[in-house]
């Protein structure tokens, strides 16, 4: 049907007019659809969390703990209901006693370095260290929840305990050769502590970073440092050259041992040999008594003329020695 155009003349051609219902349906099916997107992503984003490789989840439930999840990847909670707390308990953590970095700068902390030594025999036991102690989580959940700010309450602690330490030790120790049994007793002191108020962190190391005495003192502790590293060096020496010395007197003695033991059966041989040639003689001597004195004369003066050099005579009636046999050799 044509209708009058009202604006001026001529008509009007045919106009639908638009479906309000319609589009409100489709507005409202549209507004539906992101609507209902947006609460789909928050409802994920509240009930998937993700979990790397060394980390844990604390989940509670209305504040209640119920699990810690351990498997990496994606994991699920109640949305809204639940309530995860990621932690990493592979890392090895630092915390740095005496001095601190500071824009990539260390620097000194005098209040945590300086501290009283077991000294008795000078004024002065004071001592400026630096500590590092290094840690891990052994328990996500009592590290979270069991005691209030873990962090601070460690760093309380191992002060206490390093200190308590350093004042059983004197000084000469502590700057040269007991730093090993200092670090021993402070992580182990620190591991009871730890473990008694269930803190959840297992202490891996303890080092004294550096050690020295005040500046008013230290030239002097310098001298004593420079006497002792010589000790041990004289210590060392006299240590190696026993270590080469035993051996070899040890071999000398063996070597005499044995040259006495060879000696002592040669002896006894001989004596044996000679006890057996006795007593041949002595059975030859029972069976031809002449025979055999005559023998043993000539065998005696055998051996004896060799050695004389002169014959002296005596003459007993005037007293007078008379050389009457000159044997000597060229003479």
């Amino acid at each position: 049907m044509n209708e009058r155009n009202p604006f001026g003349t001529g008509f009007n051609f045919n106009i639908k007019k638009p479906d309000m219902m319609k589009f409100s349906k489709k507005a409202n099916k549209i507004l539906f659809i992101i609507i209902g997107i947006i609460a789909a992503i928050v409802i994920i984003s509240n009930g998937v969390y993700s979990l790397n490789s060394g980390e844990e989840a604390v989940v509670l439930r209305f504040g209640r703990h119920i699990k810690t999840e351990t498997t990496a990847g994606l994991n699920f909670k109640i949305p809204f209901v639940d309530s995860a707390y990621i932690v990493n308990v592979q890392g090895v953590r630092r915390m740095d006693f005496g001095s601190k970095m500071i824009n990539g700068v260390y620097v000194d902390i005098p209040e945590e370095a300086l501290m009283l030594t077991g000294e008795e025999s000078r004024v002065n036991g004071l001592v400026n260290a630096d500590w590092v102690v290094q840690y891990r989580i052994s328990n996500s959940y009592n590290y979270l929840f069991k005691v209030n700010d873990p962090e601070a309450t460690l760093h309380s602690v191992t002060q206490a305990a390093y200190r308590r330490v350093v004042a059983a030790f004197p000084l000469d120790a502590i700057l040269t050769d007991r730093k090993d049994d200092m670090q021993r007793i402070i992580l182990r002191d620190l591991q009871e502590i730890c473990n008694k108020y269930e803190m959840g962190i297992e202490i891996t190391a303890v080092q004294l970073q550096d050690a020295s005495p005040p500046l008013e003192v230290r030239e002097a502790f310098l001298d004593v440092t420079m006497s002792l590293e010589d000790k041990i060096a004289k210590t060392n020496e006299a240590e190696r050259y026993r270590n080469e010395e035993v051996p070899r007197a040890e071999g000398r003695a063996v070597a005499a041992v044995n040259e006495a033991e060879a000696y002592s059966e040669r002896r006894i041989n001989e004596a044996m040999g000679a006890v057996a040639r006795y007593s041949a003689i002595e059975v030859e001597y029972h069976n031809q008594p002449d025979i055999m004195r005559t023998r043993l004369y000539l065998e005696m003066i055998r051996e004896v003329m060799p050695k004389i050099d002169r014959i002296y005579f005596l003459d007993s009636t005037s007293g007078n020695l008379l050389e009457i046999l000159h044997l000597g050799q060229g003479q």
